[in-house]
């Protein structure tokens, strides 16, 4: 459960940086920004599988370990995203650290899940779903903390003194977004192209600290539940098999 609740404190945590990046600081449309928002999946579905036939050959706390450390590297690529880089940039960042996460949580929802007597598998399930809806919470309240401190102290020392609407443009970048069209062509430009450095800055900051708690958790699963063995193979259904010719 441990595992699951950092998991998904990375997971919800940064979702909410990608999306207002796409948006407001690469100007995508919405429903581009949504498509787009969708490629970090593809590195989901390729760890999945491959976590899982390593698993079956290796002790999967090195492969749930494994999976951390790759998303703290896909967090680390993140804090290198700039308001000017290249789309694909920023969504191989993305990638990496999803995938790394889905091979982790994969992996830690079938241990505790077999961990369980089947007669508790739904009680096993709920606290399951209680730890990722906390790490969820906890993601978006620290890192979101952490960005929006950063963010503001940029902008407090960006802003000139006596700028109208300072307080909305000091808050967050959509309302720096929302200033910026009632403002003069080359002071709103200005403001914009502030707003944007500070929030991808503040992206960074968060991104180190999730890849912080990442690092730790890749070391929590080796050191905690090395010994745990081998994934088991799916089991073939029966009848799958051509009976046996009589002799």
């Amino acid at each position: 459960m441990f595992a699951n609740l950092l998991a998904m404190f990375a997971t919800v945590g940064m979702a909410v940086f990608l999306t207002q990046y796409l948006q407001s600081v690469l100007g995508l449309h919405p429903f581009r920004a949504a498509l787009w928002s969708l490629v970090p999946a593809v590195g989901a579905a390729v760890a999945a599988p491959v976590a899982a036939a390593l698993a079956q050959r290796v002790d999967r706390a090195y492969v749930m370990g494994g999976g951390f450390l790759v998303s703290a590297c896909g967090l680390l690529w993140m804090t290198q995203v700039r308001a000017d880089s290249a789309l694909w940039f920023a969504l191989t960042g993305a990638a990496v650290y999803a995938g790394g996460l889905v091979a982790a949580m994969a992996l830690a929802n079938e241990l505790a899940l077999g961990a369980a007597p089947p007669e508790r598998a739904g009680s096993a399930a709920a606290v399951l779903e209680s730890g990722q809806e906390l790490g969820g919470a906890l993601g978006m309240a620290v890192l979101g903390s952490i960005s929006a401190a950063v963010y503001s102290r940029e902008m407090a020392d960006a802003l000139p003194a006596g700028m109208p609407h300072a307080e909305a443009v000091r808050e967050t970048l959509g309302g720096a977004t929302a200033a910026a069209a009632r403002l003069p062509g080359e002071t709103a430009d200005a403001v914009l192209t502030a707003a944007r450095d500070a929030f991808t800055r503040g992206m960074s900051f968060a991104a180190v600290g999730a890849a912080v708690v990442m690092a730790a958790a890749g070391l929590f699963s080796i050191a905690w539940l090395r010994g745990t063995g081998r994934a088991e193979p799916p089991a073939e259904p029966a009848g799958s098999r051509p009976a046996a010719l009589p002799s």
